[in-house]
């Protein structure tokens, strides 16, 4: 396989994961309880696991971070806010191995200042790639353009 073809195989991973997740799990997962970690001073995020109940925390822009399984190699799907900045809300999203290490050859990850009144479920939902089912066509445009406008890769 050559480098676009495992990124891609990777992308669409992320996406049905993600999916499964945000979707299914959602009305069936029992309420997770945020597990604080120490970051700076004045900032401790609040880690999840559940997307549904990282929704909040990521559309309010509050220091948090959401972690999930990501098959093959002990990897990890995680996206990080590190809150807001000049009004604009900070959050990067990657793959890391256990160490915590971005995946050599995987997707590249997305480090994003997006205008905090343009937060959105839309937003998170775009991570996951909700927005590419039928009838979301108007959703993904829009979400595609902040990720072009504001995010980097």
């Amino acid at each position: 396989m050559n480098k676009n073809t495992i990124i891609v195989v990777l992308v669409v991973i992320i996406l049905v994961v993600g999916g499964y997740f945000f979707f299914v799990k959602q009305g069936s997962a029992p309420a997770t309880t945020p597990t604080p970690t120490a970051s700076q001073p004045n900032q401790t995020p609040v880690v999840y696991t559940d997307p549904s109940s990282f929704a909040p925390s990521f559309s309010q822009c509050s220091s948090s971070e959401f972690k999930t399984a990501f098959p093959g190699n002990n990897a990890t799907f995680v996206i990080t806010v590190l809150g807001v900045e000049n009004g604009k809300c900070h959050y990067t999203v990657k793959i890391v191995d256990q160490n915590g290490v971005a995946i050599q050859g995987g997707p590249p990850g997305v480090d994003c200042k997006v205008p905090k009144e343009l937060m959105s479920d839309d937003v998170l939902g775009h991570l996951f790639g909700m927005d590419t089912a039928p009838g979301k066509e108007q959703t993904l445009a829009e979400q595609t353009k902040i990720e072009t406008d504001y995010c980097n890769k």
